[in-house]
């Protein structure tokens, strides 16, 4: 699906070029709203580490359909929207962009446990989540993730965690490319 494409319903789509010329009864205020976030979002892409996170943290609690109203393409269920969360929030990186989280990995630089700092991507073994590391301290790791809950797809949501250090090996890291 490209930029110039907003999902209507999980079956059929519309371009904005059809909502613009007139599909019926919309109006232009309706058009400005499809087009206002994601327009407003692509304009400040950060390019820090600090940068990064201070994005990833204010979309806490926005669940797919709402990052959906922001991202320039759409995605659905199927994607894991861990991995094309944390793209949206590098996109103004070197890193490139990957909608599988364990695709992702070869997009970055392998950093050790020990070497882990903001801004650094974290997989969790055996479960195909990604996520990003906003520190790593006092014994503790705390990120921010994408399709995060105990929900489906379409019900988890973006956010913050602190969990205990687990030295075990059930984590791995990269650094994207800043």
């Amino acid at each position: 699906m490209d930029d110039n494409t907003i999902t209507a319903t999980t079956s059929g789509s519309l371009s904005r070029r059809a909502l613009i010329l007139g599909a019926g009864g919309l109006s232009l205020a309706t058009v400005a709203a499809f087009a206002g976030p994601a327009q407003r979002a692509s304009a400040a892409a950060p390019t820090t580490p600090a940068d990064v996170i201070t994005l990833a943290k204010s979309y806490e609690g926005n669940t797919l359909a709402q990052m959906n109203a922001i991202w320039t393409s759409k995605y659905d269920t199927s994607a894991d929207w861990c991995a094309t969360f944390v793209s949206w929030c590098l996109r103004g990186t070197d890193t490139g962009f990957s909608r599988s989280s364990e695709a992702f990995y070869d997009l970055c630089t392998p950093v050790s446990a020990a070497n882990v700092r903001q801004g650094d991507i974290i997989w969790y073994y055996g479960v195909g989540h990604i996520g990003l590391v906003r520190s790593h301290s006092d014994g503790h790791i705390r990120t921010v993730e994408g399709n995060a809950g105990t929900g489906t797809a379409s019900t988890n949501h973006v956010k913050l965690y602190e969990d205990p250090w687990d030295s075990t090996g059930k984590y791995k890291f990269a650094r994207p490319k800043y």
